[in-house]
């Protein structure tokens, strides 16, 4: 937690007390693409946020250079902070293990393509409701929204929304999976305790283990443009859909057994 002294009034008045807010990127294999898209990310922030900020990179067992390349982004930006493991464990285990190092304030996480699909304006706004909620997830599918996807990626997401509202009918949000959530803390680490998703399925698990207990969630309407074939590769779809669904229903049997009860 970062204060900051106030200004004299004139009068007697203490300390005004500011939450850092803590931007985590999962880091998979993308050493060509870190410097623009961290660049953009920091020049916003450092204009825009208004508020204390740092962003941990968060490197997932990178095999090629990026753990390298982001920690001497971090040694040369005191706002970069560059942490990770050597095994590959998934985007659900990157954020949780960045998480730990950031006890206090709010934790924003979003994929390294972030400025690239959606405005950055999101972010202050995203943070500006986490003083009024503890669980803050951007969606791609509020009436307010504009999204332009991929149609393969469209179809699957169709698909796999209709699955979880069959599964969890009580979880009630309109885009679970989507890669750019904000919480607070403590909460968030009360969360992650009880998480045993480390993949892809880990962002629907965070929200069945905060509803399940009665922990707040607010959704903000994002607007989304999906422009990388990459994407949208049938060998990749398959295997994450494949995935999602065996994350959904093993998230299931938890929830039925207890286990993300606080």
């Amino acid at each position: 937690m970062v204060t900051r002294k106030a200004r004299s009034t004139g009068a007697e008045s203490g300390p005004v007390v500011e939450t850092v807010l803590h931007f985590i990127i999962p880091v998979y294999n993308k050493e060509g693409s870190l410097a623009r898209n961290i660049g953009a990310l920091d020049d916003y922030l450092g204009t825009r946020l208004g508020r204390p900020y740092e962003i941990v990179l968060s490197d997932d067992g990178s095999t090629d250079g990026s753990a390298r390349r982001a920690k001497e982004m971090a040694a040369a930006n005191p706002r970069l902070r560059a942490v990770g493991y050597p095994d590959n464990r998934g985007r659900g285990a990157a954020v949780k293990f960045a998480a730990e190092s950031c006890p206090e304030g709010v934790v924003i996480y979003a994929d390294l393509d972030f400025p690239q699909t959606s405005g950055l304006g999101a972010i202050p706004e995203m943070a500006g409701r986490l003083a009024n909620s503890p669980v803050v997830i951007g969606s791609r599918f509020r009436a307010e929204s504009v999204t332009k996807r991929l149609w393969r990626r469209s179809l699957v997401g169709r698909v796999h929304r209709a699955a979880v509202r069959l599964v969890f009918p009580q979880l009630d949000v309109s885009d679970p999976d989507m890669g750019f959530k904000g919480f607070r803390q403590p909460e968030f680490g009360r969360l992650n305790r009880l998480s045993r998703m480390n993949r892809w399925s880990w962002d629907l698990e965070v929200l069945v283990i905060a509803r399940r207990n009665g922990v707040g969630i607010d959704e903000l309407p994002v607007d989304w443009r999906e422009g990388y074939e990459e994407y949208s590769t049938a060998v990749r779809l398959l295997r994450d859909s494949r995935e999602e669904l065996g994350g959904m229903l093993a998230i299931r049997k938890n929830l039925r057994r207890g286990r993300y009860d606080f």
